[in-house]
């Protein structure tokens, strides 16, 4: 039999076939599926070819059969439904075709203090879809750039849908809390996390609830809104939250139709410290210590090998670990990173090495909890004698303990309150030891007040003490003023940043006690170049500075000066409209040239970039299809973004019948792909109308055709009249 079927008082579309069978009734499995309800376990009963089941074998419904009006009635609780389960969005943007593209960037400065210095950085560098690959250098007079000396050169190479990233030249190796970071010159390859922004690594809770009908849900994090979403009945879950790290609380606001709600609310702990369920990251090292980098350009030596790999083996427990290999230095270790909810993240590591001095071992334990109101983290490290690492050679570099703790506090209106301690011991037996605290108070975003006292003991020069006070006042969102007194002296100071579109800006500065002095900078921002002019006396002599920086960019078969290239950025074209202001996410960033072209740098890698024109600075002849165009560069990659621009020649012709009346109002009129109406007069507005062009007039007596022989060359011009011929 047919029947309609209402589900927990809402009505389902359409009919459905239903069964009976010894009075009780069966239904199909897969309407049952289409209710999205469990199936019951066992087998089904078959049908002329489809399967039933009845609804008594179903746990958590009640049914009734409305014999007159042939409706099945379902009462059905939450748990008997599938579980669904929801995410927020999450974009994973394919980058666009990347342009081969070449790029020069420089940072020139020049000074006089008593003598006259000339010291310049320049990097050149090629991208594509390959890649890139970049030579850096520091060039120069005086006695630090007496020669020209080589940075970093590298080949570096993407792979955003496997998250790796291939560095061959000159780098950084991969690093942990217990390790330290070291320049070298080889071959790195690895995990790259930032090539999916959106991806979201660290764990987050997944949070659960049910409805008995369907709802909306709005998720709160610490009382603000984070997500929304319409459920369907039964459990549903939803996943990859977007909290904030730390401690916090979670609430479910689950909205049925009628208005009525149901607040859960839970605690959580977020760590980014930490590495979701099953997701891993590694890396690997070969090449040579780098030593004297920005003095020497090829101070290589003590060849090494070395590999970190991390792997989230629970939601609230990820483990590490790292080994170092040269023929001096063998190391290795690894650590484990822990929450407990709700008390906060803990990490523990341990690491042993083997060298000439000797086996030494290594640990390290920290305490860390970040709560909406509160903070507080503490780390203890210590290091035998003979414990050794790649890089660190020197005793004096070599820390064999040290202390950290910070705490901090929000006072709500009154301000927040922090203090921290560090304390380091070196292997050579000098220590350092720095106590702090600092108050800091927003008044109405009006003016920020902080204090702050220090007191530091060093073992060479003994105890510092330090106690002092800033006061700063915004004047609208590029200007301030700013006061700082201290033991030195006091500074005052005002300044005015240039506007990110380009502009001027300056600082001015006076300072007293024992660092006396006066400053004065003028501040020049522009579409291809920021430059800077800065004057200074102290101590009865004069001095001045003058910078500048930009780049230059040779891609799709134009040079253009531009910003220092250090991400990805867009040559735009607007063919042949010069002036055309040009927005990235609605912000003003830069006009074409005479050429209709233009270059918009610092556009985020491996993410959406909207760019867009205004059509206004279009003339009324040309038709934009497209005012918005989205791309996805690579790092440091050129994309291209070409806006059409079609010309057209718009007119406005009169339209008569065979017997001189003008056509209806209102009559449709078709000019190959375009079409219009007739208004006053038998007038129609034609938007690109070229000679030869055949209209189709629609009258109520049956369509006619009117052919323009010629067109004037003016602006909007009136053609006619025009006699339609059936």
């Amino acid at each position: 039999m047919l029947a309609s079927v209402t589900l927990n008082g809402r009505l389902l579309p359409g009919d459905y076939l239903l069964a009976r069978r010894a009075g009780a009734f069966l239904v199909r499995v897969k309407d049952l599926a289409a209710w999205r309800m469990r199936p019951p376990t066992g087998t089904a009963m078959m049908i002329d070819g489809d399967a039933f089941v009845a609804l008594s074998a179903l746990g958590g419904v009640a049914a009734a059969f409305d014999e007159p009006n042939q409706a099945l009635l379902l009462t059905v609780s939450p748990e008997a439904f599938e579980a669904t389960s929801v995410a927020p969005a999450s974009t994973v943007a394919a980058p666009s075709d990347n342009m081969l593209a070449a790029f020069l960037n420089y940072d020139i400065s020049a000074e006089y203090a008593g003598k006259a210095r000339l010291g310049a950085f320049v990097e050149a560098g090629l991208s594509d879809d390959w890649g890139v690959v970049s030579n850096s250098m520091l060039l120069g007079n005086g006695t630090v750039y007496g020669r020209a000396t080589r940075l970093d050169s590298y080949y570096l190479r993407d792979d955003p849908i496997n998250l790796t990233r291939l560095v061959i030249g000159d780098g950084v190796t991969d690093a942990r809390d217990w390790t330290r970071q070291i320049r070298f010159g080889g071959v790195r390859f690895g995990t790259e996390f930032a090539l999916q922004p959106s991806l979201l690594t660290f764990p987050t809770p997944s949070l659960a609830g049910s409805a008995a009908v369907p709802s909306n849900v709005e998720l709160l994090v610490n009382g603000t809104q984070r997500f929304q979403t319409d459920v369907g009945q039964g459990p549903f879950s939803i996943n990859q939250v977007p909290l904030v790290t730390g401690a916090g609380q979670v609430t479910l606001v689950i909205r049925d139709p009628l208005g009525v709600e149901r607040h859960v609310t839970s605690s959580y702990y977020v760590s980014s410290h930490l590495l979701r369920a099953g997701l891993a990251s590694w890396s690997m090292e070969a090449g040579a210590e780098r030593r004297g980098y920005g003095l020497r350009s090829f101070g290589y030596d003590n060849p090494f090998l070395a590999g970190t790999y991390r792997r989230g083996l629970t939601d609230r427990l990820t483990i590490e670990g790292r080994a170092e290999a040269s023929a001096d230095v063998t190391m290795a270790g690894g650590g484990v990173n822990m929450i407990i909810v709700p008390i906060g993240e803990i990490s523990l590591a341990a690491a042993g090495s083997t060298s000439q001095a000797g086996e030494g071992l290594l640990y390290r334990a920290a305490f860390a909890r970040n709560a909406p109101t509160w903070n507080v983290a503490l780390s203890y490290q210590r290091a035998s004698n003979r414990y050794r690492e790649i890089g660190v050679e020197r005793d004096s570099e070599r820390i064999v303990e040290q202390v950290q703790g910070s705490a901090g506090w929000s006072l709500g209106t009154m301000g927040t309150i922090g203090a921290s301690y560090t304390s380091l011991t070196y292997a050579d037996s000098q220590s350092a030891r720095v106590l702090s605290g600092n108050y800091s108070l927003s008044l109405r975003d009006k003016a920020f007040v902080s204090a702050y006292a220090i007191r530091s003991r060093f073992s060479e020069s003994g105890h510092e003490n330090s106690i002092g006070f800033n006061l700063t006042i915004p004047f609208g969102p590029r200007s301030s003023a700013y006061l700082q007194a201290d033991r030195g002296g006091v500074r005052a100071e005002m300044r005015s940043t240039p506007p990110q579109s380009g502009g001027w800006g300056y600082r001015a500065a006076i300072s007293t006690g024992s660092n006396a002095q006066q400053q004065g900078e003028i501040l020049w921002r522009g579409n291809a170049a920021e430059m800077t002019a800065q004057v200074d006396r102290a101590g009865g002599q004069t001095g001045w500075r003058v910078t500048g920086q930009g780049g230059l960019l040779l891609a799709d078969g134009a040079l253009f000066p531009t910003r220092r290239v250090e991400s990805g950025f867009a040559v735009v074209r607007v063919p042949g409209q010069a002036d055309v202001r040009i927005y990235q996410e609605n912000r003003l960033v830069a006009r074409t040239d005479a050429h209709g072209m233009a270059v918009i740098p610092d556009l985020r890698p491996y993410e959406i970039n909207r760019l867009s024109i205004a059509a206004a600075d279009v003339p009324i002849d040309i038709r934009m299809p497209n005012d918005q165009i989205r791309v996805v560069p690579r790092y440091r990659g050129a994309v291209s973004a070409r806006f059409v621009a079609v010309r057209e020649h718009p007119a406005t012709l009169r339209i008569v019948m065979p017997d001189g009346a003008p056509a209806e109002i209102g009559a449709s009129v078709t000019a190959e792909d375009e079409r219009s109406f007739v208004g006053n007069d038998g007038a129609v507005f034609i938007r690109s109308l070229h000679p030869g062009m055949m209209l189709t007039v629609d009258t109520g007596d049956g369509p006619c055709h009117v052919r323009v022989d010629a067109v004037p060359d003016e602006m909007l011009p009136v053609i006619g009249p025009l006699t339609c011929v059936p």
